[in-house]
């Protein structure tokens, strides 16, 4: 089995729906703790009718997102992603067995991508949501990010 990752940052809706049809990805699971965006077609209502009109279920889970508060203070550097990643690993996915059910029982259905931000999942919390998953697994599980690869320049 493989469960897809991927991020939108730098993409428009558009390009981001096609690449994943073209991928093959069936549903979206949003780990972001708040389904918003500055970024047109990325909250959650707009993203969900987005990803329908193609033919991919939509599923926000709250519950595997990164506290605001602790995201402000990462950006206003006060901690670094680091100590935000390792809290989120050690106080955040402990606690919530029943989303990492609900996530399972999506994988096996095929088709899964975990979605934030961040286009390099090694900068952004969907890795330790995957790696959980894989542990959970016992290995069977693969990870795949994708990346939308692009001429230099063109972000």
């Amino acid at each position: 089995m493989t469960l897809f990752t991927i991020g939108y940052e730098g993409l428009g809706i558009d390009e981001f729906t096609g690449f994943l049809v073209r991928n093959k990805v069936k549903r979206i699971a949003d780990v972001r703790k708040n389904p918003i965006s500055r970024k047109k077609g990325f909250s959650k209502r707009k993203l969900a009718e987005a990803l329908a009109e193609n033919g991919i279920e939509y599923t926000h889970v709250p519950e595997l997102g990164v506290p605001t508060e602790w995201r402000k203070r990462a950006k206003n550097e006060e901690i670094t992603r680091a100590k935000m990643f390792r809290d989120y690993v050690k106080k955040i996915l402990p606690k919530e067995p029943e989303a990492f059910e609900a996530l399972e029982i999506l994988i096996k259905r095929k088709g899964l991508a975990l979605l934030c931000y961040e286009a390099d999942a090694s900068d952004c919390h969907r890795r330790f949501v995957a790696e959980e998953l894989v542990k959970r697994s016992r290995g069977r599980l693969k990870v795949k990010d994708l990346q939308v690869l692009r001429p230099q320049g063109k972000y």
